[in-house]
């Protein structure tokens, strides 16, 4: 079975889903990785730095999309470079363009009759890859996940920030327009 999730990059290397199924651990995890990715100073995630994130120029993190095949185990994690923000760039394979998914490696794509092979690094030609039928439909579960954090940014965001952050969260990752 094939999987599409957006994940953020936490402490340690670990990566999280982002849905509106998270545990409130999991969205401080996530919060607090957002508000200190890029950042150079040491303060803790308090009102002052998710007052930077609300008015920073544009939300950056470290994550993308994550493809997995649960039968094989292949994994195509989001490639440097190509973050979160670029999500919706899946959408042009629909229209068999191949667009850019990051480096270190750079996933292969190929397109096939019916579907999108995607392989964790397109130096590797030959490794097995995760082949993904219906991308139209992960997609949008992946945009209702989306909308799903959008919920808990609203709810959980502390000092007050929760309905200004999601709505920069909307409008730099651009969630709630239809695909």
């Amino acid at each position: 079975m094939i999987t599409m999730q957006a994940v953020v990059e936490v402490t340690g290397g670990d990566v999280v889903a982002l849905s509106g199924r998270m545990s409130r651990e999991e969205f401080d995890r996530v919060l607090t990785a957002i508000a200190e990715y890029g950042s150079d100073d040491d303060a803790e995630c308090g009102p002052a730095r998710l007052r930077a994130l609300v008015d920073a120029e544009m939300i950056v993190m470290a994550g993308g999309l994550e493809v997995r095949d649960t039968g094989t185990g292949v994994r195509v994690g989001p490639g440097c470079c190509a973050g979160l923000e670029s999500w919706r760039d899946w959408a042009r394979l629909l229209d068999s363009e191949v667009p850019w998914l990051g480096r270190s490696p750079t996933p292969g794509v190929e397109l096939a009759a019916g579907a999108v092979r995607v392989r964790p690094d397109e130096e590797r030609p030959d490794d097995p890859a995760c082949e993904i039928a219906d991308l139209a439909g992960h997609l949008e579960r992946v945009r209702q996940d989306l909308i799903g954090f959008l919920e808990l940014v609203r709810r959980w965001t502390p000092h007050d920030l929760g309905g200004a952050l999601a709505a920069r969260f909307d409008e730099d990752f651009v969630i709630s327009a239809p695909l």
